[in-house]
């Protein structure tokens, strides 16, 4: 369920990215440093940073964190069995942070 939530929301900022000045993608991209630190890719494994990169660009100062998660989500049974186990703890608490500092920002 948590997941599903966070696929969603990666869809609609993927829709968002197609906007000139979104208000929302604006206010995520403006929150990221907060949540994540400076950069999500020196907290994550580099097994995984290696696995992401085979397939697309991402910046690892932003929100791109959703589409990974999103992308992979997608993909999960295509990637290595280290990755399927270790991985998907830290991004989900990198995104859980996220979300949480988002809304005791914006409230």
């Amino acid at each position: 369920m948590r997941l599903s939530f966070l696929r969603d929301v990666s869809d609609r900022v993927e829709l968002e990215d197609r906007e000139t000045n979104s208000v929302l993608l604006n206010v995520l991209e403006s929150t990221a440093p907060l949540a994540l630190g400076s950069k999500w890719d020196e907290k994550t494994e580099p097994a995984f940073i290696a696995n992401i990169g085979r397939y697309r660009r991402y910046k690892f100062d932003s929100v791109d964190l959703l589409r990974v998660m999103r992308n992979k989500l997608n993909h999960f049974r295509e990637l290595p069995p280290e990755i399927q186990v270790s991985s998907w703890t830290s991004i989900f608490a990198f995104l859980f942070s996220f979300f949480i500092w988002s809304k005791v920002r914006f409230v």
